[in-house]
């Protein structure tokens, strides 16, 4: 058994490299066959977010398990090699419990990241690649996330990317109040954004989906709904926009912004990109009067927020650390505890088929069945007990009674036969 996280994130790679080591959803049960094929690799989940892509493993060999992780994208080996890190069995038990807590995001104490990660479980769950270490561990780590956030401040007064990204625009756009608002994609993330546009005043609110879908917090502030096919006539009435779909492709390009500019007599746009993969083409943002921003643009938003929560952060590390510790120890010896149970049983089924090659010999030549079962069955109980038997004897001569003890529970000897011995 060991544990290893391999990854990287917004702190060792930039936007456009994390965009081309992206685990789709949807496609996370093909991935996880995928590397469960490889030799040595026992359980796995994958989780992707804006801010990481991370691989974590039971593995027999770090390098193999790293080798699978750099061959899902094109980029060059010489470019994505040094932003990976790795982490092994305590330390990654801390990482991936660092991550569950919002203590490993850009946004610190974020909440977001704890239903990305169970999520990122459960599909793992559903395509097989969860056995009894993982389920174990993960529990552990569900519940190590919830008390910190119960019993520290580390999860105090939320900041999420989604409320980051609408203070960033304020500072991007003088009036905001009357800023017509356009909203692309109609998931987790733009129901962030409307539950903190709800409370703003602003001058209109659109929605573009592929679909009609609507989400019950645009009504409430009587927003709009607009089709894909509608966007680039939406944004041609935009002042702002907000892009966070789950495409794996651009859904908003150079040509498509350069009409929608000209429809607009060049007035100026913002574009806030917190898609990754992303959403907007980056040569968007050389177009006269446009702003294009992505996820990591909001770093300095951002890290305003860390300063102010690192107080509670420095208590959150000390306490992963000592629950990693625990829990590794844990892990392992109900791992020790599997392997002795599977060697057991190994010596037990060895013995049975010497003793079993006996009897077949037996019955070949003839003697009566009976008298080889019989047989077969007293050699058998004989070497069975043979070592147990030993072992108990010596510890009645030197009076070792908690060995005596455990033995009873082991061979479930009830207490009345116990006492008669």
């Amino acid at each position: 058994m060991t544990i290893f996280v391999i990854g990287i994130n917004y702190k060792t790679a930039p936007v456009n490299v994390r965009e081309r080591v992206y685990f789709a959803l949807d496609k996370q049960g093909l991935y996880l066959r995928d590397v469960l094929s490889c030799s040595g690799i026992h359980e796995a989940i994958l989780l992707s977010t804006c801010n990481r892509s991370e691989l974590y493993c039971d593995a027999d060999d770090l390098d193999i398990a790293r080798e699978w992780f750099c061959t899902q994208t094109t980029l060059a080996r010489s470019i994505l090699e040094p932003l990976i890190y790795s982490y092994q069995n305590e330390d990654a038990i801390a990482h991936i419990m660092q991550v569950a807590c919002g203590l490993d995001s850009m946004i610190l104490g974020e909440s977001q990241i704890f239903g990305q990660i169970k999520e990122a479980f459960s599909e793992s769950c559903t395509a097989g690649a969860v056995g009894t270490l993982f389920h174990r561990l993960f529990q552990q780590v569900f519940s190590v996330a919830k008390e910190i956030r119960t019993t520290t401040s580390i999860g105090a007064c939320p900041v999420s990317v989604a409320s980051a990204a609408i203070h960033f625009a304020k500072h991007k756009i003088s009036e905001f109040s009357q800023a017509n608002i356009v909203l692309i994609g109609a998931g987790s993330m733009s129901e962030l954004l409307l539950r903190y546009l709800k409370g703003q005043s602003v001058g209109s609110v659109t929605l573009v989906n592929r679909t009609e879908k609507t989400l019950s917090l645009l009504e409430e502030i009587n927003g709009k709904v607009a089709k894909l096919e509608q966007l680039e006539s939406t944004l041609a009435n935009a002042d702002l926009v907000f892009s966070a779909t789950g495409s794996a492709t651009p859904i908003v390009t150079q040509a498509m912004i350069s009409a929608v500019m000209n429809a607009r007599m060049n007035h100026s746009l913002v574009l806030i990109d917190i898609a990754v993969p992303r959403d907007i083409e980056s040569s968007v943002g050389d177009l006269e009067n446009v702003q294009l921003y992505c996820v990591d643009d909001l770093k300095v938003i951002i890290e305003n927020n860390r300063q102010g929560r690192e107080h509670a952060a420095n208590k959150v590390r000390e306490m992963i650390h000592e629950k990693s510790i625990e829990c590794m120890k844990e892990l392992q010896s109900i791992e020790n505890i599997k392997q002795t149970i599977q060697v057991y049983r190994g010596q037990i089924e060895d013995l049975c088929q010497t003793e079993l090659v006996k009897a077949k010999q037996q019955l070949q030549r003839g003697i009566d069945p009976s008298q080889v079962l019989d047989e077969f069955a007293r050699a058998f109980t004989k070497k069975l007990l043979h070592v147990p038997s030993v072992q108990l004897r010596q510890a009645g001569m030197e009076k070792r009674v908690e060995l005596l003890s455990l033995a009873r529970q082991l061979f479930a000897i009830p207490e009345s036969k116990a006492e008669s011995l």
